[in-house]
């Protein structure tokens, strides 16, 4: 066309001292032109007030925008002809700040990633079938329960796991407990989701066949939270199971939306029937409202039934209306977790591998390292054995080997640990307290923990007061030293020689007058007593006998030869 030579594109216009763009017909005055040092106040405005977390409004940049170029204050409608227009700035904000660039740098990366970048994929078409990829989350329940001791005392909000299949939906494991959301409650959610349902649910009271809940097994991967799935226990998972575990970018739980959509319905389905419930975003009591926590009269243990029943109904009954499902999956199937479990076992991934139960439950138990010692192995200042170590000679004096060897604990139970003899986590070997801990007997790791808190207490206080006790004792034995050495005489008459000649006689007659002594002292006191007229307590009757020192020592002291 005859205007395809016009312009340049992506050129900026070359400006001279004559405003350009066309004439202003509703106000006075002439304008301005964006020049250099316009754009150069627009861009600090800009960062300013637009691109960072303050989120200023566009009115306020732009006032911020004539302040800087110099109008008069107070300002005056007829100060404002000649300026920058609020339609200059707008315009050299659009063209110059994308729209993603503003939201990221108001947003936050972070913010940005979790709630404004675009979501064009999905988690089903990420997995291969089922037991590709697990998705496990955490969540306070918003219900009060109560004790099971004693019905009256609110013990809190529980905590709520689940582990959830990507492909199916299919809720394959959970914890709930009183534990706070970490590794510990983790590690329980995750045994869960790998051991038979038939048992757990029969714990409570439920009977259950083996298809109305056949999830157990072992999954290709897990996707959870840093704080849960970093660290050696996850190391051990990882190595033991070869299980690949994938941690969700700081603040990006939006990658384990399948499982965060669960806890919404599961807790809108138990609504009706639990008393304590809580509503809103209201904690405890609502102002000028009601006390949920007053409410709550469901234990632990009865509410862990509710949870078990509204999720057997959704992995069995629950039909899921956004499924999006892959080309190969039939039309005729119904959006159903169990039913597109069973699908996927028989046409994509088959039968989940399922090790032996107490290899699982150890090796989800938290490792650490243990001394060797000769006294047993130590943990947390406790001390276990087993045949195999005293087989080794581990506890010998002349042992030689490793001072350090890896050992999975139950915090539930500190009664026994298990030694584990090699790097693969294939087996294990129980180790139980010695009697030199009994005290530690049927105790929890926490409460060993506390009671060697209690212990390193007592000890620092112990160890200030010996140190203050050396101290006086150091300063009363100087004090006796210095006297005895200022009341020897400062001019000796005998020799050396003379004095060692008379160490046994010196020391017989040294011993004679301590005698003599403690014989005087013995009859003085006596002689009070009888002066004070003082009665013995369950004293004779009889006539007392009468008290005579003897005329010589030997009579007190028969049988007793001179000094050697």
């Amino acid at each position: 066309g005859r205007f395809n030579l016009c312009g340049g594109p992506g050129k900026t216009k070359k400006l001279g001292d004559k405003k350009i763009g066309a004439p202003r017909t509703r106000t006075d005055g002439v304008g301005v032109n964006t020049d250099d040092s316009i754009k150069a106040i627009f861009r600090v405005a800009i960062e300013k007030c637009l691109l960072n977390k303050n989120k200023y409004e566009f009115d306020y940049a732009y006032n911020q925008v004539l302040i800087a170029f110099g109008v008069p204050i107070p300002c005056k409608p007829e100060h404002l002809l000649d300026v920058p227009t609020e339609r200059q700035f707008k315009y050299f904000y659009e063209k110059e700040f994308t729209s993603i660039e503003v939201t990221r740098r108001r947003e936050g990366e972070i913010n940005y990633a979790k709630d404004h970048r675009p979501v064009l994929g999905t988690s089903t078409s990420e997995v291969e079938g089922p037991g590709s990829r697990y998705q496990i989350d955490a969540t306070i329940a918003d219900v009060y329960l109560v004790s099971a001791q004693d019905r009256e005392k609110i013990i809190g909000r529980p905590t709520l796991y689940f582990v959830v299949d990507v492909f199916s939906r299919a809720i394959v494991g959970m914890y709930i407990g009183l534990e706070n959301a970490s590794w510990v409650s983790a590690m329980e959610a995750l045994s869960n989701s790998m051991l038979d349902k038939v048992a757990y649910c029969k714990e409570f009271g439920i009977e259950i066949t083996e298809d109305m809940w056949p999830t157990s097994g072992l999954p290709e991967s897990i996707i959870g939270d840093r704080g849960e799935m970093l660290g050696r226990h996850v190391e051990v998972l990882s190595k033991s199971f070869n299980v690949g575990i994938e941690n969700t970018p700081p603040y990006r739980a939006d990658w384990k939306g399948i499982v965060e959509r669960y806890f919404r319905t599961i807790q809108v389905k138990m609504k009706p029937f639990v008393e304590g419930y809580v509503t809103g975003n209201t904690i405890g009591k609502k102002k000028h409202g009601k006390d949920y926590r007053q409410d709550g009269v469901h234990t632990l243990y009865e509410f862990t039934q509710m949870i078990i029943k509204i999720v057997l109904f959704y992995n069995n009954d629950h039909t899921l209306t956004t499924y999006d499902p892959d080309q190969d999956i039939p039309d005729s199937l119904p959006h159903n977790p169990l039913m597109l479990w069973d699908w996927g076992i028989q046409y994509r991934t088959g039968r989940l591998r399922r090790p032996p139960v107490d290899i699982v439950k150890v090796n989800l138990l938290p490792h650490t390292q243990a001394s060797v010692t000769e006294h047993g192995l130590k943990l947390f200042g406790c001390y276990y054995t087993c045949l195999e170590a005293l087989d080794w000679g581990w506890f010998e004096g002349n042992y030689q080997g490793p001072k350090k060897v890896t050992v999975a604990y139950d915090l539930y139970s500190a009664n026994t640990i298990y030694l584990r003899p090699n790097d693969t986590y294939s087996s294990f070997i129980r180790a139980s307290l010695t009697e030199r801990s009994r005290s530690y007997r049927d105790l929890t790791v926490w409460e060993v923990w506390e009671k060697n808190n209690v212990k390193a207490d007592v000890a620092a206080t112990s160890k200030l007061k010996a140190r203050a006790g050396a101290v006086n004792l150091v300063t009363d034995l100087e004090v006796i030293s210095k006297r005895s050495k200022s009341n020897q005489p400062e001019n000796p008459t005998m020799t050396k020689t003379e004095k060692v000649k008379g160490i046994n006689d010196n020391k017989r007659k040294e011993r004679q007058a301590e005698r003599r002594s403690k014989s005087e002292t013995l009859f003085n006191e006596q002689l009070k007593r009888k002066e004070d007229n003082v009665t013995q307590i369950g004293a004779s009757e009889s006539k007392p006998k009468s008290f005579k020192l003897p005329t010589k020592l030997t009579d007190l002291l028969k049988g007793e030869d001179a000094d050697e």
